[in-house]
């Protein structure tokens, strides 16, 4: 097993089996933008100074460079994304859309941004990686690969910023659209912790949670009319985050912990169904 399917395994391990039907070439893609976007998250979350990560940063920037101007990699994922991603015809232009998008947490954390940087924030760290993904594994035309990956990665990460508020805000992390705490009468001028503690926050995270199921309804609406045998790990992912999702829409968006926890039988029925989903 290649280094990168450890990392995907290790993190990750439904990921994992949902493409072990695939041909090398496409799972080891799939491996490989998946530690890509898990480099940059654990970067953005890490105890390393400004002045570090801004860095680190800037050697991605050079480093996408490098990859696209055929000049050697100078990172392990740089060589793997040369290696394992040029086949596909990635462009250049989707990498520098994510790493933009994780740029805008790191090297200082996001906080109450406008809605339009919100956008660009799931763009990046989301709807482009899920894209790609799509890109890869999947049969869909170019535009429904856009629509589906906008959609899913729209969902999921909205239900992760509401999943992880709590953890996230006490780390000064707050992704809640300021127009979203303006109309729960909540100021972005609150420190994290007075933001996570008002009780209208609620209002809010409601705000967000509409986003959210608008866009698990149209990516299920997406699937349905397009679907194929290698959706799988796509499905899994998408009826993993709608549980989560549901969970917390069902307890009701004032509560913010604990966070919603599947057991591991939840996620072997939702990791079977995937694995025996055969599409259209």
């Amino acid at each position: 097993m290649s280094s990168i399917g450890r990392i995907v395994r290790k993190n990750h391990s439904a990921v994992f089996w949902c493409t072990r039907h695939y041909p090398k070439a496409k799972r080891e893609a799939v491996y490989t933008l998946y530690a890509l976007v898990k480099h940059f998250d654990d970067l953005s979350s890490s105890t390393l100074s400004i002045k570090e990560k801004e860095e680190i940063i800037d050697a991605w920037n050079r480093e996408i460079l490098n990859i696209y101007d055929k000049k050697v990699p100078q990172t392990d994922i740089g060589r793997k994304i040369y290696k394992n991603c040029m086949r596909f015809k990635v462009p250049k232009e989707c990498l520098k859309t994510i790493l933009d998008g994780f740029s805008m947490d790191c090297p200082k954390p996001l906080y109450c941004p406008k809605l339009k940087d919100f956008n660009q924030y799931c763009l990046g760290v989301s709807e482009m990686p899920s894209f790609l993904i799509l890109k890869v594994i999947a049969e869909f035309d170019e535009d429904t690969t856009k629509a589906l990956g906008q959609a899913i990665g729209r969902a999921v990460e909205i239900t992760n910023i509401l999943k992880n508020v709590k953890e996230d805000m006490l780390n000064n992390h707050v992704y809640i659209p300021e127009e979203f705490l303006n109309e729960a009468n909540i100021s972005k001028e609150l420190s994290p912790k007075e933001i996570l503690t008002h009780p209208n926050l609620y209002v809010a995270r409601q705000k967000l949670a509409d986003i959210a199921r608008t866009s698990f309804a149209e990516a299920y609406r997406l699937l349905e009319e397009n679907n194929n045998k290698n959706s799988k790990p796509i499905v899994y992912m998408l009826n993993l985050y709608n549980r989560y999702f549901e969970l917390m829409d069902n307890r009701g968006w004032e509560i913010i912990s604990p966070k919603p926890i599947l057991k591991p039988m939840d996620r072997m029925r939702l990791l079977l169904k995937a694995l025996f989903y055969h599409g259209n």
